[in-house]
Parts: structure tokens; sequence; C-alpha cells
């Protein structure tokens, strides 16, 4: 079973941050037993979403008549959620890494 496939067996999410860390959720769902396994498999954990990852940012400039109008950061977001988000607030907002 890949790593990721028991964390969804705990119905758990995961995503690599920065430094190496990694945010694992909700956390009602997190067990001792499931807190021990993702201490023991965090690198193989890391390595399976890397991939799946590799579009997604932290960070998003906010561009409005081509000149940044804010920063968005949070939670990893991929080009197109990234894009939502801004235009959520501003219709004519791009985002940009």
């Amino acid at each position: 079973m890949a790593a990721l496939d028991y964390l969804k067996a705990y119905e758990l999410e995961a995503e690599p941050m920065p430094g190496g860390r990694l945010y694992v959720w909700p956390a009602e769902n997190l067990t001792d037993e499931a807190r021990v396994w993702i201490r023991q498999h965090k690198a193989e954990l890391l390595k399976e979403l890397a991939p799946a990852n590799s579009d997604k940012r932290l960070s998003w400039r906010v561009i409005r008549g081509g000149k940044p109008i804010a920063t968005m950061v949070g939670r990893l977001m991929s080009p197109e959620e990234a894009l939502a988000a801004a235009r959520a607030r501003w219709s004519d907002a791009t985002a940009e890494p």
C-alpha cells in the first residue's frame, strides 16, 4: 500500500510544507497509531506528494491593471486555485508566483 493510501484509510489529507515539514489534517482523525506511522514514513509521504504538487505554491501575487496589489499567502494552491481565489475578490485580477 502506498503511503498516501494509508492516510486515505484514516480519512486524512496531507500537504508538504516548507522546510521538509508535513501538514496532515483533519486533526480529529489523527490517532496515536497514525501519528507514529506518519513520523516513520514522512520521507515517503513527502516523496509521493512532491510530483502531485509541483506547480503549487504557498504564495501568489495578485495583479490588477498590470500592477501587484496584494500577496495571497496560506495553503498550497495550484495556478488555477490561486486565480479563482484572486477573482473571488477582484474579478479582473490575475495571479502569479
